[in-house]
């Protein structure tokens, strides 16, 4: 239910802007970056439905969440104490420390009072005269690290009681059924168990011998803590005529404390389906990359909070490649050393086509200069016809390659196959040797280059050198076909010939090419496909893949 958390001065929180969405919200970050304090706040900015809320069908529920969850709409002052100097929150400032922005509700400000408990602070609303303001009505769970205490190294057996009421059997068995889902763990005989003042927790058995609530792990116990604040929170939805955008709220402090990640992604999911099915606001938070990461890719609302000694600030577009280097402490060349994304092509006259293709790319093409590193030209000559068969392979190419395949111009393009193609619709030796022909015959401005004329590489040196190794192919062509000898491979065989002996020459040209204007739809179109390759295998190979972004 709320929307928006502006502070003033809290702790070390300090003129910020906290956004919530009425589904997800995870907010992670170091140790010290006021999380928990997080949650305190808005558990302090609601007031507890009462028998007297109009909305209530089934006023029983009311009673029954709050005695199977150990705490409900717990304000700051039974949360958090204050500094042993001052015992104020934002020393220094007098009035409004935080303003909360509800949805579907009137916003407030909030001001620090004192409390009547020991080195306590309460924080309350301050209501503007002549108006009728009051905190919104809205069940909180809220469960703080108390919920982690294991049942084995509790000492105090007398003062572990068994509670009175209980959820009603159709909510008792769908809280068994998840459990099973998730544990393997089936159980009955299930009630609810208060161990003194530090969590309620539950009372079964099960079908395995020497597996009960007692002898449970403490991440399973912390399990069904969880689960049953989720189902207590549909059994109040089920109990009430609902008008709001939000109807119950679900605090977790350390989501994934105590509980796996193969559970904390299962678990997220679950968070999401009963968000949306019964008008639950979550908010969590955690230290697990499992959880943010998955978070991210399923686009909940995550917060990630840095730590700035004096203050703390909020990473602006958090990606899990942004978390990880500030939660490793590295630079971003760091944390990419090594990572590559490999690319297969058919020949060494390909590489260097796409080098070339390449150093165009970092000079003009906004954003590539960044990504370039991360490509690995696979030095290995595979036809196409063998690399078509491998890029083929579903299961090698989702199990353990995930890599690009760059084929000559004169193949196909299949994206859903990772396959892309050369520039120009013909073999690289082909292309360039053409157009040095066709440059030839239009007289274009490449001969006359500064640099051509002093490699010795212009027009009359061509025409002398170079022109009679490439009009030689074709000669040799003709000469098999009349005496009735096989061709096949014979010019590919040629091309790469005379490129190898004019290599430098061919490199240079290939350069021009590129920067033609003729060409640039092809080159362009090339780039594209590149981009939409690189975002396929980025994440496999460890890399960003929104580091290239393109029009």
């Amino acid at each position: 239910m709320v929307q928006k958390i502006h502070v003033n001065k809290y702790r070390k929180i300090e003129n910020i802007n906290f956004e919530f969405t009425k589904g997800v919200n995870v907010i992670s970050g170091t140790n010290g970056t006021c999380k928990t304090s997080l949650l305190h706040i808005i558990s302090n900015a609601f007031q507890a439905v009462t028998k007297n809320c109009n909305w209530i069908n089934d006023t029983n529920c009311l009673d029954v969440i709050r005695q199977v969850n150990n705490m409900i709409n717990p304000k700051i002052e039974t949360l958090a104490k204050g500094d042993k100097v001052h015992n104020d929150p934002a020393n220094g400032i007098k009035g409004t420390i935080f303003s909360v922005d509800y949805y579907g509700h009137t916003s407030l400000d909030f001001r620090r009072h004192n409390s009547k408990l020991n080195n306590r602070y309460a924080v309350k609303p301050g209501y503007r005269l002549g108006t009728a303001e009051k905190l919104p009505f809205c069940p909180v769970i809220y469960l703080g690290l108390t919920r982690l205490y294991p049942f084995g190294e509790y000492l105090k057996d007398e003062t572990v009681k068994t509670l009175s009421k209980n959820l009603p059997i159709s909510y008792q068995e769908e809280i068994s059924d998840m459990y099973k889902e998730l544990t393997g763990i089936n159980i009955s005989s299930v009630n609810s168990q208060k161990m003194g003042d530090i969590k309620v927790r539950a009372d079964f058995n099960s079908d395995i011998e020497g597996i009960d609530s007692n002898t449970i792990s403490s991440g399973e116990d912390n399990l069904f803590i969880i689960i049953t604040a989720l189902i207590s929170l549909k059994y109040y939805y089920e109990s009430i005529v609902s008008k709001n955008e939000v109807e119950s709220v679900l605090l977790i402090d350390e989501f994934d404390a105590t509980i796996h990640p193969s559970l904390q992604e299962r678990l997220l999911k679950i968070f999401r389906r009963f968000s949306v099915n019964y008008k639950i606001q979550i908010v969590i938070t955690t230290h697990s990359l499992s959880t943010v990461e998955a978070s991210l890719k399923n686009k909940d609302n995550v917060v990630y909070l840095i730590d700035n000694v004096t203050n703390i600030v909020i990473m602006e577009d958090p990606d899990i490649y942004k978390i990880k280097r500030h939660l490793s402490g590295i630079t971003g060349d760091d944390i990419y050393l090594n990572k590559s994304i490999p690319i297969f092509t058919e020949d060494e006259e390909a590489r260097i086509f796409l080098k070339i293709l390449f150093e165009y790319y970092a000079e003009c093409k906004e954003g590539f200069d960044r990504v370039r590193s991360y490509f690995h030209f696979v030095n290995a000559n595979i036809g196409a016809t063998n690399l078509i068969a491998i890029f083929n392979d579903r299961d090698l190419l989702q199990t353990a390659m995930k890599s690009i395949c760059v084929l000559d111009g004169d193949q196909h393009v299949d994206l859903n196959k990772y396959i892309i193609t050369l520039p120009g619709n013909l073999s690289p030796e082909k292309l360039i040797m053409n157009y040095a022909n066709d440059i030839y015959v239009k007289d274009s401005d490449f001969w006359t280059k500064k640099f051509i004329i002093e490699m010795n590489y212009g027009k009359l040196q061509f025409r002398d050198s170079i022109k009679p190794d490439i009009d030689s192919i074709d000669i040799t062509l003709r000469e098999l076909t009349q005496q009735g000898k096989s061709t096949h491979g014979v010019e590919r065989t040629e091309r790469k010939n005379v490129f190898k002996r004019h290599q430098i020459f061919f490199e240079l040209l290939f350069k021009h090419w590129v920067m033609d204007e003729n060409n640039k739809d092809d080159v362009d179109k090339f780039y594209k496909n590149l981009n939409i390759l690189f975002k396929k295998v980025a994440e496999f190979h460890g890399v960003n893949p929104r580091i290239w972004n393109i029009q």
